[in-house]
């Protein structure tokens, strides 16, 4: 169906970007650690329902081009470009669908991994049934569900939050207004009580804080959505039961692991034993949980919850976590900190562990097979951080213990799949092609690892959309030169003015473009 229909989305677009967790290395990774065996991402079919533009899709359909990508919006303006992007950028295997999910049939082909990202909790219960129906219709036998939603009892607060934003813009209907007056409120309620250790006050200026980071566009389709409904867990399962579907797990493996809980709170989880959605129903009331990133598969697929250190031994391993100090101590017996980018952090003086840590962070963003890194870390263990492994000790295993425990704590990630980036760049650099055409429009591009890169400046998009494999440096620093001549770029002044001398942004070029090179390599934004 291609009629035009026009919606909220339509008047007011949102911030559309790839999804960590929907990629398909992703969810085969959780799946294959619960005993599945999922679609390899290499060769694989997926069906997003609330694709918008197709931004996620198309960050996987380049790094993943023998996999087929479908995506289906009721957006028909969010559609068009996306499809425009598409053809602009030779994404064959990305197709995307102006339809209702109302009329999409239950078995809508048949898909490994299916997302429904943003969606669930925002459209009404025809419709999140529908939702549920497809999943269980359309997904192959070994295939893996992905749906978000807002959860209780974390989302009490928020429910609360939305009904006082709702009743301030009761006289508000112009979009931008209701954004602004949405945030004046929220800042005006924030800054309201002296006491600012009071946990109302201290609540209202966390979620000011968090709002106003976010683009307006989100506070407006998702706080003040038509459609806002959260769900305890066990209701959402109950559902999802109803349609025939199991819960796999959580798309962020840490989410499950009762990581900086008491003792006793521990003991609690444990005693509830094999139930485990009445143990994730508990975990999600002792965090105060506000959001899911839940996967399903079918209820006569048999798992296996009994998950052993070595499995990862079958897995390419990496870390995105940071190092507090810029280079690791030579002392034996140092404590050194590493931290992730959502809070997970270790402080450890123990020599494989340290070894470990600053071996993945120097080698970011490789995937690296465990045999080699077990290697690599028990080597340097011993020549930098004073390891002596004992006479009968297994070092392997102790290494995959701790790569099995801090991949639980949310430090490490586990893959399945290597992306087509390389680490060095070359005579005649390439680039993603989806980069490329991102950063002559925006300062925001997705990377070959379905995260994204934010791009500093002018001169950094510029580079990023020259390297088509077909410049050197010297014509690289050329033809940018003259897409800042002819205006098509800017460069700006700490002043804020226009550079109209292009000595000085030849020099500013000159200055930018091997640093600029290097961080596209360290990125995952270079291909081969």
């Amino acid at each position: 169906m291609e009629e035009s229909r026009v919606t909220s989305y339509d008047e007011v677009t949102y911030p559309s970007f790839p999804i960590y967790y929907t990629q398909p290395d992703r969810l085969a990774t959780v799946a294959t650690l619960f005993g599945m065996k999922p679609a390899p991402a290499e060769h694989c079919r997926v069906l997003e329902m609330g694709c918008f533009e197709g931004a996620n899709l198309a960050s996987m359909a380049v790094s993943l081009p023998e996999s087929e990508f479908v995506g289906v919006d009721l957006a028909s303006s969010a559609i068009a470009r996306g499809r425009a992007m598409a053809a602009e950028v030779g994404l064959k295997n990305l197709t995307l669908r102006h339809l209702d999910l109302m009329e999409m049939a239950p078995d809508y082909g048949q898909f490994d991994y299916i997302i429904a990202h943003g969606v669930f909790s925002w459209v009404p219960e025809p419709v999140r049934e529908k939702i549920l129906a497809i999943c269980k219709g359309s997904l192959a036998p070994q295939g893996v569900a992905y749906i978000s939603y807002n959860t209780f009892p974390g989302c009490h607060n928020r429910l609360m939050l939305r009904e006082m934003m709702l009743f301030h813009n009761q006289d508000f209907h112009d979009p931008q207004q209701r954004m602004h007056q949405a945030l004046n409120l929220l800042k005006l309620l924030a800054n309201s009580l002296e006491k600012e250790t009071e946990p109302y006050t201290k609540f209202l200026k966390e979620e000011y804080e968090r709002l106003s980071k976010n683009p307006p566009e989100s506070l407006y389709h998702d706080e003040l959505g038509e459609v806002f409904v959260p769900f305890y867990f066990h209701e959402f399962m109950e559902q999802a039961g109803r349609h025939g579907l199991q819960f796999l797990g959580e798309a962020d493996f840490f989410d499950m692991v009762p990581r900086g809980m008491t003792p006793k709170a521990v003991e609690v989880l444990q005693k509830i034993g094999d139930d485990v959605i009445l143990r994730e129903q508990y975990l999600d009331f002792m965090r105060g949980r506000h959001f899911r990133k839940t996967l399903l598969c079918h209820p006569d697929v048999a798992l296996n919850r009994n998950i052993k250190a070595d499995c990862v031994k079958s897995y390419y391993i990496s870390t995105f976590a940071k190092p507090e100090s810029p280079s690791p101590s030579s002392e034996p017996g140092v404590k050194e900190t590493f931290q992730s980018d959502a809070g997970a952090k270790l402080a450890t003086a123990d020599p494989l562990a340290r070894a470990l840590f600053w071996h993945l962070t120097e080698k970011n963003p490789e995937r690296i097979p465990f045999q080699w890194l077990a290697t690599e870390v028990a080597l340097r263990a011993q020549r930098q951080f004073g390891f002596v492994p004992g006479p009968d000790q297994d070092v392997p295993a102790d290494i995959a213990g701790l790569i099995w425990a801090t991949y639980r704590a949310g430090l490490v990630d586990l893959h399945l799949h290597i992306p087509p980036y390389v680490l060095h760049v070359s005579d005649k650099p390439l680039a993603s092609p989806l980069a490329r055409w991102q950063a002559r429009r925006r300062d925001v591009v997705s990377t070959l690892h379905h995260m994204t890169l934010k791009l500093r400046d002018t001169i950094h998009r510029g580079i990023l959309a020259l390297l088509d494999g077909s410049r050197d440096r010297a014509a690289l620093r050329a033809d940018l030169l003259q897409v800042f001549a002819s205006g098509t770029l800017d460069l700006l002044d700490e002043d804020g003015k226009v550079v109209t001398d292009m000595s000085v942004v030849g020099k500013k070029i000159d200055d930018e473009l091997e640093g600029f090179l290097l961080k596209a390599s360290q990125t995952g934004v270079l291909m081969g």
